[in-house]
């Protein structure tokens, strides 16, 4: 469980989080929503401990998260950036193999263990068929989806995902978010995603949180969220809800 109490981030004395208190717990894929510059890659990134909260507390399993070493930290939370390291001279299986380290160190050789949860990884995410070709090689969304399987490899209870769908067609968005899906739901894992699209984040995700100016503007389930006046509120544009022709979910769509 991860508890944000009165969270803040300041640079160079301006505020890019206001005090934010949230929850997160583990089975639930909770979409961060909000235009550029709202605070989403921001939350995550102290959520990651890729940066410090400037003010509040923020708790893993009730411990503040500077009390936790990396290496324990990695084996608990897996955090994807929006910008991806290089993996051009990799295979798909090398760079899921990474995905390793908490447990054995840099420099440290796979076990049996090693190989099972890399094997096991390379399953739930359908990724055998391209595990041995260079990572370069691949299409966007098989590359996505390898570095899915290293989070996968990583054995955490938590993946953070700063905008996973970046640079995919429409059809490798719907296939990566799938795979999410089925993945938390399989696994149990708890998912944060930063993502644009509200339509396949109300589609996707269980909870939606929503940042405007570095504050939390609301928050819900996808249902009560997907309102007229709430997204207009979010956006700063008229937007209409209509159900979507399959009849299971609503979509939004501008005026």
């Amino acid at each position: 469980m991860f508890d944000v109490k009165a969270a803040t981030f300041e640079v160079n004395g301006k505020c890019l989080l206001h005090p934010t208190d949230l929850g997160f717990a583990e089975g639930n894929v909770y979409g961060l929503i909000g235009h550029n510059g709202s605070g989403k890659s921001t939350l995550l990134k102290i959520l990651a401990q890729q940066q410090q909260a400037s003010q509040g507390d923020v708790r893993l399993d009730g411990r503040p998260l500077e009390d936790w070493g990396p290496r324990e930290f990695a084996r608990q939370v897996a955090y994807l950036p929006q910008q991806l390291p290089s993996a051009e001279t990799l295979t798909g299986r090398e760079l899921i193999g990474f995905g390793r380290y908490p447990w054995h160190g840099l420099l440290g050789r796979l076990t049996r263990e090693d190989h099972a949860q890399i094997e096991r990884a390379i399953e739930l995410t359908h990724t055998q068929d391209f595990a041995d070709r260079l990572v370069e090689t691949l299409s966007g969304g098989e590359r996505q989806r390898v570095w899915l399987a290293m989070l996968l490899a990583q054995g955490s209870r938590f993946l953070l995902l700063d905008e996973p769908l970046a640079a995919l067609d429409m059809a490798h968005q719907v296939e990566v978010l799938a795979l999410i899906r089925k993945l938390c739901e399989e696994l149990q894992l708890g998912v944060i995603v930063v993502l644009h699209d509200v339509n396949m984040a109300a589609r996707y995700c269980d909870h939606l949180i929503a940042l405007h100016s570095g504050r939390v503007l609301a928050q819900g389930s996808p249902e009560e969220m997907m309102k007229d006046d709430t997204l207009e509120a979010i956006y700063g544009i008229p937007m209409h809800i209509m159900t979507h022709p399959s009849g299971e979910h609503a979509i939004a769509v501008i005026h």
